[in-house]
């Protein structure tokens, strides 16, 4: 296991190549960090900051949790985790309780998608042809890790959360949240053991944080 058991939310990206063709060249991750909007409704806020930069392949997550009950509907968009270049893409995804992931492969190479809870427990395990896709909801907030059967050293993570708004900062640890609805929060940052909380007041508008002295 690459997760901690103890700790669900702690994380450690795999760099997810084997075997002896090299990785198909792709374009790089897209990261919400710098490509948030502007709030499309005056009322509520746009967050943006600075966390802690990436140590390696391992980049900081930032959540906001309410103090108060609220509605934040799931994201419309279904995240995708491809396989190609016998890589995993991308190597780690941010996604909330109850949202569904696709699970895809784009090359002519017979993989598996097993993915495994933080305790170990397989939490499905299916073959993936090319150009197949299949489903999966997560309703349990825990770390996940994926792997590939076939192909062993194949790895990726899943991290599912049950905060109302989640961002993967980029590797200067850049990020930014839009439409977060005003109130108080605590926010937590998450980088790869190191784990660090604090209370905030989101005003609508701009609301910039520096999480790097948390």
């Amino acid at each position: 296991m690459r997760m901690s058991a103890a700790v669900p939310l702690l994380f450690l990206m795999g760099t997810a190549a084997c075997g002896p063709e090299a990785p198909v060249e792709r374009a790089p991750e897209p990261s919400a960090a710098r490509t948030a909007p502007m709030p499309a409704d005056a009322g509520t806020a746009q967050v943006v900051g600075t966390a802690p930069p990436a140590h390696g392949a391992v980049r900081s997550v930032i959540l906001l949790d309410p103090h108060a009950d609220i509605e934040v509907p799931l994201p419309s968009e279904v995240p995708v985790m491809d396989q190609y270049g016998r890589m995993f893409y991308p190597l780690f995804l941010v996604v909330r309780k109850g949202q569904t992931v696709r699970f895809t492969n784009s090359e002519d190479d017979l993989h598996t998608v097993h993915v495994k809870d933080s305790a170990g427990e397989s939490v499905f395990n299916i073959a993936t042809l090319f150009g197949s896709s299949y489903e999966f909801t997560f309703d349990r907030a825990d770390s996940y890790d994926v792997e590939c059967n076939t192909h062993t050293e194949m790895a990726a993570d899943i991290l599912v959360v049950s905060s109302p708004y989640a961002v993967l900062a980029d590797s200067d640890g850049v990020f930014a949240m839009s439409d977060v609805i005003p109130g108080t929060y605590t926010v937590t940052m998450l980088n790869g053991e190191d784990r660090r909380e604090q209370e905030i007041d989101i005003v609508a508008g701009r609301n910039e944080l520096d999480l790097t002295g948390l």
